[in-house]
């Protein structure tokens, strides 16, 4: 396996240009021929109706537009805008949510219902680092504009609150929102800067 940065993908790709064979796997994110695999840096997805190396080599822009980064675990959030791959803004956030037991709170009350102590406290923490979360993504929003890739890495239960949150953030469950495919350790802004570096590079695979 060797890696390659964003700014080479289009060098990479290039002498595999004229070569018979190579299959497109947009939904996994790669092009395999004979035991082969080029996989893009999710940076530079694939785009939907893409049908050859050669025409996603001649989609493929000479900057990267703006990217949102949000990472989720509960009781902590890490949020980063990115242009071009470079930090434009982040932002971490943490808040009490945490049972005595190592759940948290809004999980407890799905599955056991309310407690009697401390409850009310870390629902209103989860409530509010939603909230301060998407305040500040609507903040960057307005400032800088809309980004054109969202990645994100959060539990599956948690992910569907920030959309129910008040304000919701800026941005719809849609093509553009794409999830980090990876585990990642509770965010922090090194995390989120970490995490980002990794989505900038792609791979040459055997697959």
């Amino acid at each position: 396996m060797t890696s390659f940065h964003w700014t080479e993908t289009a060098s990479v790709c290039v002498p595999h240009l004229f070569e018979v064979g190579w299959e497109v796997e947009a939904e996994r994110g790669y092009f395999e021929r004979a035991g082969q695999r080029v996989r893009p840096p999710l940076v530079q997805p694939i785009e939907p109706g893409t049908r050859s190396l050669t025409e996603y080599v001649r989609r493929l822009p000479k900057e990267l537009g703006r990217h949102t980064v949000v990472l989720m675990q509960a009781g902590a959030a890490s949020i980063g805008l990115f242009e071009d791959g470079e930090p434009v803004a982040t932002r971490s956030y943490k808040r009490y949510v945490v049972r005595g037991s190592g759940r948290a709170q809004p999980t407890h009350l799905k599955t056991k219902g309310k407690s009697r102590y401390g409850s009310r406290l870390r629902l209103q923490n989860a409530k509010l680092l939603l909230e301060e979360t998407n305040e500040k993504l609507c903040e960057w929003d307005a400032e800088h504009g809309p980004s054109d890739l969202v990645f994100y890495n959060a539990p599956v239960r948690l992910w569907p609150s920030l959309f129910d949150a008040t304000p919701p953030p800026p941005f719809e469950r849609d093509d553009r929102v794409v999830k980090i495919p990876r585990d990642l350790p509770k965010p922090t802004t090194e995390i989120l800067l970490r995490a980002y570096r990794g989505l900038c590079y792609g791979r040459l695979e055997s697959a």
